[in-house]
């Protein structure tokens, strides 16, 4: 009796103990039922209040402070936008664009994303802020060579003679009389050759001022010292002269004494500004040189051009402070030593470092200003045996008299907010309608390519879009170009309007248009790639570049 008694207390008091542990446990569940439902309730108050406040904002933000660019509008009505559906995405684009509280939600997660080590970039230019001597992993500039290599041996050279000849002119001319340089630059002449003569031949007269290199139909010339020189072409028992004038460079840049604050990103504190330190990677230049190369090959009947963009160091004449990074000059001498055969390599560094003591790159942004970008243009256009469109007889208009561009956002430095700067635009002298394609796939046309109503870089060319096509029909409609760009090529660009019947421009970071495709069969006279400094010393848009033509480089 003893057992079962003993036995009947344990079995009570382990039932007793179990009942005490489902009650504790029912408790528990009703707190965090009480926790969930007081959560759920606060977490749908936030919601539903910012989707109200969103909903009923007035006076909805136009530019992203953050990302400096304009947000996207309200779309216009139509039946036609309804029906293939380009209204309703467009209020989706507008309310994602406008949603309370974007752009400190945006910056948070930028922040956030730099602590995990990932990096990013600021405003539509997708500008690589890198440390001074930062080197891309070598295997991987190896592999983007040999793939070059290959695709250079692959690839026939088609037969590039078929010229437009005139057969009318019985008399030899150059493509110009007389050609002004300055050192460093560069142009091209070409020769009207009379019917039936094929002895031509080139000289010039001073070989310490001038270099030629023979060109199918013409030479390039590159100024090597200050001098007077004349090129001439003998074609037969006849001669025609070009005379050439080289300029030495005497301009000053802004002297704000010895001290600069370098930081660890590649940029520096001046004075009153923000500059980018060059650095150069001579694999990784070649490659992108290559694959212009590259295009030529696949574009044996158009001329193809490099322009890269010097970093805003160049405005600099201290030399204390010079001293503290690579010097561009050098750099860039490297550079044009090394284009490939074919490859229109625009050394834009003496037009800019004539004009360094002007307004040609920005304060507190890292893109130059477009009367910086005339000075490349000019150099472009010259070096295609074109006149530049004079700066002085555009319309110059102010866009923003108090612009404070990217700068702040790359540095965090309280000091640069106090920067100013004043976005500036040039007009053009004739007639455009351009056409963009913006990334949600939907199309504008418009009637200038500078956005007036806009106060940020993205006024030129309404920022970076996949293709927009600008055609000018006052100039010649057989004179067609193509431009493969990054932002910087965004301020040049309108300039180009100046010369080129169309326009045909396309960024490779955010289009699927396979170029070689879409323009094998076009009449291109010119293909243009425009990069800052950063991006030719990247291998990414190398690849970028071959991957717009169907070639996987990854």
């Amino acid at each position: 009796m003893r057992e079962n008694k003993n036995t009947d207390t344990f079995t009570l008091s382990q039932k007793n103990a179990f009942d005490r542990r489902q009650a504790a446990k029912l408790e528990r569940r009703r707190k965090q039922k009480r926790a969930d439902t007081v959560c759920i309730t606060a977490a749908a108050c936030i919601f539903g209040a910012a989707v109200l406040a969103n909903l009923f904002q007035f006076n909805r933000p136009t530019v992203s402070e953050v990302e400096r660019r304009e947000l996207a509008r309200f779309p216009d009505f139509s039946v036609e936008s309804l029906i293939k559906g380009d209204f309703t995405s467009g209020i989706n684009s507008y309310v994602s664009d406008t949603f309370i509280f974007r752009d400190s939600l945006v910056s948070l997660s930028k922040r956030l994303d730099t602590l995990k080590g990932i990096a990013y970039s600021v405003g539509d230019g997708n500008f690589a802020v890198l440390s001074k001597g930062k080197k891309d992993k070598t295997n991987e500039d190896d592999q983007l060579g040999e793939l070059l290599n290959e695709l250079h041996n692959k690839t026939e050279t088609k037969d590039s003679q078929d010229q437009d000849e005139p057969t009318d002119d019985s008399k030899l001319s150059l493509s110009k009389s007389q050609l002004a340089l300055t050192v460093g630059g560069g142009g091209i002449l070409s020769a009207n050759i009379p019917d039936g003569i094929t002895n031509v031949s080139w000289k010039v007269d001073d070989e310490n001022v001038l270099e030629i290199i023979e060109e199918e139909g013409g030479v390039k010339v590159k100024a090597l010292a200050e001098g007077d020189a004349v090129v001439t072409c003998t074609a037969g028992d006849v001669s025609a002269s070009c005379s050439v004038k080289v300029t030495a460079v005497t301009a000053k840049g802004t002297d704000n004494g010895d001290t600069a604050d370098f930081m660890t990103n590649g940029l520096f504190i001046y004075g009153d500004a923000v500059y980018t330190a060059p650095w150069y990677i001579r694999e990784n230049s070649k490659n992108y040189l290559d694959t212009a190369a590259y295009y030529k090959k696949l574009f044996p009947k158009t001329d193809v051009s490099v322009c890269v963009i010097p970093t805003s160091a160049i405005c600099i004449d201290n030399e204390k402070i010079k001293a503290q990074f690579p010097d561009q000059k050098e750099i860039f001498d490297s550079i044009s030593a090394m284009s490939p055969e074919g490859v229109n390599f625009v050394n834009v560094y003496g037009e800019l470092w004539a004009h360094r003591d002007e307004y040609i790159y920005f304060r507190t942004d890292h893109h130059w200003t477009q009367r910086g970008a005339y000075y490349a243009y000019k150099a472009f256009v010259e070096s295609r045996g074109l006149d530049a469109t004079p700066i002085d007889g555009m319309e110059k208009i102010v866009l923003n008299e108090n612009y404070n561009g990217s700068m702040y956002e790359y540095t965090k430095d309280e000091r640069v907010k106090s920067f100013s700067d004043q976005l500036e635009a040039y007009k053009n002298t004739k007639r455009v309608t351009m056409t963009i394609t913006s990334r949600d796939g939907s199309t504008q046309t418009y009637d200038s390519t500078i956005m007036e109503w806009s106060s940020q870089y993205s006024a030129f060319l309404c920022g970076d879009n996949p293709y927009t096509v600008i055609n000018v029909p006052d100039n010649p409609q057989d004179k067609n170009i193509l431009v493969l760009k990054d932002s910087y090529g965004d301020a040049m660009i309108p300039y180009l309007a100046e010369n080129f019947g169309n326009i045909m421009i396309v960024d490779t970071r955010y289009s699927s248009v396979n170029v070689y495709e879409t323009f094998s069969d076009y009449d291109l006279t010119d293909i243009l790639f425009i990069n800052n400094l950063e991006a030719a010393n990247s291998p990414a848009w190398a690849k970028m570049y071959l991957s717009a033509v169907g070639v996987n480089a990854d």
